[in-house]
């Protein structure tokens, strides 16, 4: 046993183990499955639930459907990956998908009765799940993780919406 982990602590270590991208998915996958194994009793997944209550939370503050468009910009989900977790709730009756009353070309979704039900049922499994993570973590780390990742999330949409500066192509010194 000694020798294995000699061997462990002699290997090369791969330039992947470093990268932020890495720890982010593993991190995220770990979070999801406690998620996921909370909700699991309502039938639901982190990421449906998530859907239902954006869904829902606009319902709230503006007394309209959201537009798909919308949804996807809120939480941030290619159209693929919405539409297929969309499909998911249809199928289960706990959203339906609309065409827009004042705008035909626009596709709004709204909850069921059954989605709302569920979504109510559900956040006391959410809750526990929250407090389960804040536990596993401690308090102060949670609250440092979560302003963390607000910041570069933040800090990397201000990046990628910045300008580019256009590249020159001389090997001249400018003036």
């Amino acid at each position: 046993m000694k020798e294995q982990v000699e061997t462990a602590i002699a290997a090369p270590v791969p330039a992947s183990v470093g990268c932020t991208c890495r720890r982010l998915r593993r991190m995220a996958r770990l979070v999801t499955q406690l998620y996921d194994d909370a909700l699991s009793a309502h039938d639901l997944t982190i990421a449906q639930f998530g859907l239902m209550t954006t869904i829902a939370e606009h319902r709230k503050k503006t007394a309209k459907d959201i537009s798909i468009g919308a949804l996807a910009g809120i939480v941030e989900l290619d159209p693929t990956t919405l539409n297929r977790n969309l499909n998911t709730l249809q199928r289960n009756k706990l959203v339906e998908v609309q065409t827009d009353k004042t705008d035909r070309r626009v596709r709004a979704v709204a909850l069921t009765g059954a989605g709302r039900q569920r979504l109510k049922n559900a956040i006391p499994a959410w809750r526990a799940a929250q407090a389960d993570l804040q536990e596993r973590l401690g308090g102060e780390a949670a609250l440092a993780l979560n302003e963390t990742l607000d910041t570069a999330r933040d800090r990397l949409v201000a990046s990628l919406r910045a300008p580019v500066k256009a590249a020159s192509h001389s090997t001249a010194p400018q003036a």
